[in-house]
């Protein structure tokens, strides 16, 4: 018979652990019950061995001992069978328990990562050494990485205090450090907490082989990118991370950390991404980034300082200028004269680029230094100024008037369609353009002063090509369905705003005949006093908030039967294309003017007689009254406010078409 003992040794084919691995020696003996001497449970049985067949049962298993007692009459063979079957179930049931022992620990310091309690945390640490250090995820996570992603600064700032070097540079299954998940989610505090204790931190890549400060720039994390540039040596990075991270901040509009950027290796300016493009590229299509260099003066600052998102838009724009500006330096430096076009045109041309998104301060700027550039075409045989035109970029048009030397010759420039700046101002713009003005009466009114414009500057005596249709009639022809739609449109708001202001008419006009306090019908005649039913004067005539009502009663009175007469001359108009371009934004301007005065004085007409009814110890009730009869009128003004302010923008373009002393603006 084969005796029951213990075997203390290890199986030959089992695998050994490192006597330091963090994952195993810290927290197994905790895990399983017994300390890290190997000491025996309360059951006698090392948890640190491996059991094999012949181990014990567990103690107290009355039945199965006295079993074995008795197996030993039997033969040898179904004792030994016998003996392993028992062994093996009570190896999957150690092993079992085990387990739901190491899940549940790993369970509760998630959940103390995640909601930041330290306090669970450090009691569970003092019960099993090393377990905050241990992984707890899938992922191959420890509490460190979990409390960096759900931002819990407290939890991390103590977990640090016990974590040496190792274990802040430790890695999950994807290979990211603490840092690198703090960087994607923008926790600062978190970051300065970590490489406060571990200085080479910022420089251990994670994903992709990315650093921290790269990770943050691809999230976006403009105060994460600050601070880790700070921490992160120029040396540490590689030409092409020099250049992510500058593109990355320059999409990002991080226009200050580029200059900071570009101030350590000025050569960036140089370098071309994937597409082969410069800095200088991306920053052409960067619509509204390149302000003016000029610092906002004292007041314009202190002003922009009331609203802080339009004071950091400028100084946004001052830094791009700067950066753009050190750039092209760099460029005229480096590059030699007769090889600079080819740098500006390849891959793409910068200055068509810029002059098709509208930047007008970056083609300045580049054709200030270089006036030659400008009259580089386009694969299409375009030059900066037809682009504008096709693009309706109406800034970028307005440069022609600061290069007199291209009025001369821009009328004799065709591109590969053959179609000339008129023509291509002749047709209809893209809808992304149409867009910029609500309202197709409006859309019309732009197409049409654009052609106005473009037609004072190129000769009207141009020869035209036999059987092709005149830049007048292509304008007729594409233009057609937009008159239709503007005048549909026009219509439709003058009657809607007429409607309005008969209602207003039909209730002042009312008003004025039920004056409020009725009419006092008695006289005094030789000092008595006598009734009259046919004459009477108001009781409250003398009163000067009568005199408010009676006044502003008038004033709406006329001004919304004007505001009828107004949109009732839109709604009986022709609607021509010229018609487009003065008269119906004119009408419509001083149609919605007088709606609005309406409404204004009919207000004030209704809050007065409160105030008449009402005395001094009740003043409250007419001031609540007025204060809740503004919201009407500010409804007013602000819902119709970029219908009334497209429409002054209109008139004013259409002055300046006209005036021949002012230079032309196109909204």
């Amino acid at each position: 018979m084969m005796p029951l003992t213990r075997n203390p040794s290890s199986s030959p084919n089992k695998p050994t652990l490192h006597p330091l691995d963090p994952k195993v020696v810290r927290w197994s003996a905790s895990v399983t019950g017994g300390d890290s001497n190997g000491r025996e449970n309360q059951n006698g049985i090392n948890d640190d061995d491996e059991f094999e067949a012949g181990e014990l049962p567990a103690q107290g298993d009355q039945e199965n001992q006295q079993q074995l007692v008795i197996s030993t009459k039997t033969p040898e063979h179904k004792t030994d069978s016998w003996a392993r079957s028992k062994l093996r179930s009570f190896n999957f049931s150690w092993r079992r328990s085990r387990m739901n022992s190491s899940r549940s620990l790993r369970a509760k310091i998630h959940q103390a990562a995640l909601k930041g309690d330290w306090k669970t945390a450090k009691q569970m640490e003092d019960m099993n050494p090393g377990v905050l250090t241990m992984v707890i995820s899938e992922r191959s996570e420890t509490a460190l990485h979990i409390a960096a992603r759900v931002k819990k600064t407290v939890f991390v700032e103590k977990l640090v205090e016990l974590l040496d070097e190792h274990d802040l540079a430790f890695k999950n299954k994807f290979g990211n450090t603490a840092l690198c998940i703090a960087a994607a989610s923008g926790a600062v505090d978190i970051a300065k907490l970590l490489v406060r204790k571990y200085k080479a931190l910022p420089l251990i890549r994670g994903s992709g082989n990315a650093t921290p400060v790269l990770i943050a720039a691809r999230y976006k994390h403009k105060d994460m990118v600050s601070y880790l540039l700070s921490q992160t040596p120029v040396y540490g990075l590689a030409i092409q991370e020099q250049m992510e991270l500058l593109l990355g901040a320059i999409s990002a509009d991080y226009y200050d950390i580029a200059l900071l950027i570009l101030e350590w290796n000025q050569s960036l300016t140089l370098q071309r991404d994937f597409n082969n493009e410069t800095p200088l590229h991306i920053m052409a299509r960067k619509s509204g980034a390149i302000g003016k260099k000029n610092k906002p003066t004292m007041w314009e600052s202190c002003m922009n300082k009331c609203w802080e998102h339009i004071y950091k838009k400028k100084m946004m724009q001052i830094q791009a200028y700067k950066m753009v500006e050190q750039m092209w330096s760099v460029v005229l430096e480096v590059i030699p004269e007769n090889e600079l076009s080819n740098f500006v045109m390849n891959p793409s041309s910068m200055l068509h680029e810029a002059a098709r998104v509208g930047n007008v301060e970056f083609l300045k700027l580049l054709t200030y230094e270089c006036p030659d550039l400008a009259w580089n075409v386009d694969g299409g045989r375009k030059s900066i100024f037809h682009v504008a035109v096709e693009n309706r970029q109406a800034s970028v048009f307005s440069l022609i008037y600061e290069m007199g030397e291209f009025l001369d010759y821009l009328p004799y420039y065709f591109d590969e369609e053959n179609m000339s700046l008129l023509e291509l101002a002749a047709k209809m713009a893209d809808p992304s353009h149409l867009n910029r003005v609500s309202g197709a009466a409006f859309q019309m009114h732009r197409e049409l002063l654009w052609f106005k414009q473009v037609e004072k500057i190129v000769e009207l005596t141009m020869r035209r090509t036999k059987g092709k249709q005149s830049p007048r009639e292509l304008f007729t022809q594409q233009h057609k369905y937009l008159v239709e739609k503007g005048e549909r449109w026009m219509k439709e708001t003058a009657h809607s705003c007429m409607l309005v202001a008969t209602l207003i008419t039909t209730v002042v006009f009312a008003a004025i005949f039920t004056v409020p306090g009725g009419y006092d019908n008695n006289i005094k005649v030789a000092g008595a006093i006598e009734s009259n039913n046919n004459t009477g004067t108001p009781l409250y005539l003398n009163h000067k908030w009568f005199t408010v009502f009676v006044i502003s009663d008038a004033i709406a009175l006329i001004s919304s039967s004007t505001s009828i007469l107004l949109f009732l001359s839109i709604l009986t108009s022709r609607c021509t294309e010229e018609d487009f371009l003065s008269w119906l934004p004119l009408k419509l301007v001083c149609g919605l003017g007088t709606l609005f005065l309406s409404v204004v004085t009919m207000v004030l007409a209704f809050s007065a007689t409160f105030f008449l009814f009402y005395g001094k110890d009740t003043a409250w009730v007419p001031l609540l009254v007025a204060g809740m009869a503004i919201v009407p009128v500010y409804c007013f003004g602000v819902l119709q406010f970029r219908l009334w302010a497209d429409a002054l923008a209109a008139l004013r373009a259409t002055y300046y078409l006209y005036s021949k002393n002012s230079k032309p603006i196109l909204f």
